[in-house]
């Protein structure tokens, strides 16, 4: 395409008919090509899998193909595609404009995707090819300004800088911070399975901070998830740190965001783990 850079193979990819995309692939498409927003068919087809809930219908035609998106992806990586290609920018059609998912995707890799999915298959398949596992996304403008002055302690971090790892994304990152409960789709009872696989495996780094300032701990108990914390805390996370906002992880499980309910349990249990709770409920 002369407007985006949008190549047929792309297309293929990301509206789901990877049957197509695979027999391109046989005819010779390239799939390192990327469009002027930095997508890939590799991230493409990930993407496509994963599709977020939307307020208009995602295309379904996946969901009739002969050949899966692991296939896909396992084909357009033997065929030299770059397995660590990042975004430009979102893709308007990952959400069609109406984004709910509460984090930007710009310098996003496929291994960045996956980790978002809580898609174990696709992270080790990835890896396996040389996939850089701690990409983080980068930081770009946002109507979110921090405190001033900034309670994080945390260094500022520059437009272009990192923004969120790997590991903060399959920790559940946009939950306390919109409503990604009702967008996000990902791997069922992923959570805790693909921090373990990050920090156990992968080596990530389990005390990383997002360029919000918040931690993995913050990103659970936005969920509610009480397992994962405990998780987290046994190795060794902080559950005091505060985020740019001034958040606390109480804080993010105490209705952080009009009609998401406080998450009581989890409320308790970061205050045993003295944590501080703001008493900062927009829903309650």
């Amino acid at each position: 395409s002369a407007a985006d850079g949008t190549s047929a193979l792309l297309i293929a990819s990301i509206t789901g008919h990877f049957d197509l995309a695979l027999r391109l692939l046989e005819w010779g498409a390239d799939p390192t090509l990327a469009s002027d927003a930095g997508a890939t068919p590799l991230y493409g087809a990930l993407n496509m899998h994963w599709a977020p809930k939307a307020r208009h219908p995602q295309p379904t035609d996946y969901l009739q193909q002969s050949t899966s998106y692991v296939e896909l992806m396992q084909a357009l990586i033997d065929a030299g595609a770059d397995v660590n290609a990042r975004l430009k920018r979102s893709l308007w059609y990952t959400t069609y404009n109406r984004d709910l998912l509460g984090v930007d995707r710009a310098g996003a890799t496929p291994f960045w995707r996956a980790a978002h999915a809580l898609d174990l298959d696709a992270m080790r398949l990835l890896l396996a090819h040389g996939a850089d596992p701690h990409l983080p996304t980068i930081k770009v403008p946002s109507r979110r300004r921090p405190l001033d002055p900034d309670p994080s302690g945390l260094p500022a971090v520059p437009y272009g800088g990192p923004g969120v790892p790997p590991l903060l994304a399959a920790s559940g990152v946009g939950y306390g911070q919109g409503f990604a409960g009702n967008s996000h789709r990902h791997a069922p009872d992923g959570w805790l399975p693909a921090v373990r696989f990050l920090v156990e495996e992968v080596g990530a780094d389990v005390h990383a901070r997002d360029h919000n300032g918040y931690n993995a701990v913050h990103h659970a108990a936005a969920r509610g998830d009480n397992g994962l914390i405990r998780y987290l805390v046994a190795r060794g996370v902080d559950v005091t740190q505060v985020s740019r906002m001034g958040q606390t992880t109480v804080d993010m499980a105490n209705g952080p965001v009009q009609r998401i309910q406080p998450f009581r349990d989890t409320i308790a249990l970061l205050e045993s783990l003295g944590a501080v709770n703001n008493h900062r409920c927009l829903s309650c």
